[in-house]
């Protein structure tokens, strides 16, 4: 009988926590009404110490699998050091700063492991318009050009990012909870709400590369405000 995400993610634990893995946690769509029974990835994250290997990170993801009926269950390794100072080892923190990982941090579902609390690390926390400078950066480097690159793939990034974008203007604005895309949309100012319309139609066509198209020049020119706004080149 195949395990639950939590009962697959406890046998995981309990294997791996001699060799480093020291916490579990869900997070994710997977936490919030986002969540579609048998379309979602599930997503989970392994808070693991200095000596565990990143190696180890595929080679839990495909256990996860096979302990499951998730074909998508995504894991990824987070060195404690890195939200101790910042310094990148592993995937994950490559590719989403370490501070803004912070900032979700009180969102995820713990499932195994040392219970940690946002004392425990000593990396500073990141203000939401730090926050939003760093996800601009990230985002004008795919708008120019290189989503284009791998068709069907780098445009579900730039969404992505510009959704989390709206998420921390909405955060600054005193929203408090985990991302969502369904919670971008309903709390959308005027602005905001053809943009997280948008995103939310691509979504639901499963990231169709057409339909991204059809608003290509819109999420442009809001990008363009942005960088404006927050006095980006």
């Amino acid at each position: 009988m195949k395990k639950t995400p939590e009962q697959a993610l406890i046998e995981v634990f309990n294997e791996y926590k001699d060799q480093g893995l020291i916490s579990l946690y869900l997070y994710g769509s997977i936490l919030t009404n986002d969540y579609i029974e048998g379309e979602s990835d599930v997503d989970s994250i392994g808070l693991a110490s200095e000596d565990m290997p990143i190696a180890l990170e595929n080679e839990i993801k495909n256990k996860l699998c096979a302990k499951t009926d998730f074909a998508k269950f995504g894991f990824r390794l987070l060195y404690k050091s890195e939200l101790d100072t910042g310094v990148i080892k592993g995937n994950l923190a490559s590719f989403i700063h370490p501070q803004l990982l912070l900032l979700d941090f009180p969102y995820w579902k713990h499932v195994a492991g040392q219970i940690f609390s946002r004392s425990d690390f000593s990396l500073a926390d990141i203000d939401v318009a730090g926050a939003i400078k760093i996800r601009l950066d990230h985002l004008v480097e795919i708008e120019d050009g290189s989503y284009q690159t791998a068709p069907g793939n780098k445009h579900i990034l730039f969404l992505k990012v510009l959704a989390r974008i709206i998420f921390h203007l909405q955060q600054d604005r005193g929203l408090v909870g985990p991302f969502s895309y369904s919670s971008i949309l309903l709390h959308s100012n005027e602005e905001e709400k053809p943009i997280a319309e948008a995103i939310l139609k691509c979504k639901k066509s499963k990231w169709s590369e057409l339909v991204f198209k059809e608003n290509e020049s819109v999420y442009k020119s809001y990008i363009n405000t942005l960088r404006n706004r927050f006095w980006l080149p």
